[in-house]
């Protein structure tokens, strides 16, 4: 039974990963794009499918590990026949990062995944592939283990 309308994410149950690690995994369809004007992470959003269906499977490949503290690199391929109408590669980057993070607003709270804000995306590189399927695969590399001087936590200590 949940209290909410949509799934917030998990709690942690293990550490974080490790400086030097990476993640990779693969997602059907287009990326989440960044939309300046209304939340892709509002359930009205015309896109909101993208945004929880990237935060479910990102969410598995964490396997209950807690989000990064320090800087992290963010590699995104697109695989589609065209991206779509007015949409450039910067703009899927910013949805995923948008994703990969946690947030909140009036309407919802979304626990953070991969790292706790995008502005630990350091590096960061994205590429579109001219292919009749549609998926894309998303590359995280965990860099630096510190973050404004902190260290990563184990958040069962």
């Amino acid at each position: 039974m949940t209290s909410l309308p949509y799934d917030p994410g998990v709690i942690p149950t293990a550490p974080s990963p490790n400086e030097g690690e990476s993640m990779s995994f693969r997602v059907e369809g287009l990326p989440p794009y960044k939309d300046r004007h209304f939340s892709i992470r509002n359930k009205r959003h015309k896109i909101y499918g993208r945004f929880k269906d990237l935060r479910k499977i990102a969410i598995n490949a964490m396997n209950g590990r807690a989000p990064f503290r320090g800087a992290v690199g963010l590699d995104i391929v697109i695989h589609a026949p065209e991206l779509e109408s007015k949409k450039s590669l910067n703009d899927y980057m910013g949805g995923v990062m948008d994703t990969l993070d946690g947030s909140s607003g009036v309407e919802f709270t979304f626990l953070p995944i991969a790292y706790e804000d995008d502005c630990q995306v350091a590096s960061g590189r994205n590429s579109f592939i001219e292919d009749q399927k549609c998926f894309y695969i998303i590359e995280v590399t965990f860099l630096q283990d510190r973050l404004n001087g902190e260290q990563n936590v184990d958040p069962n200590a």
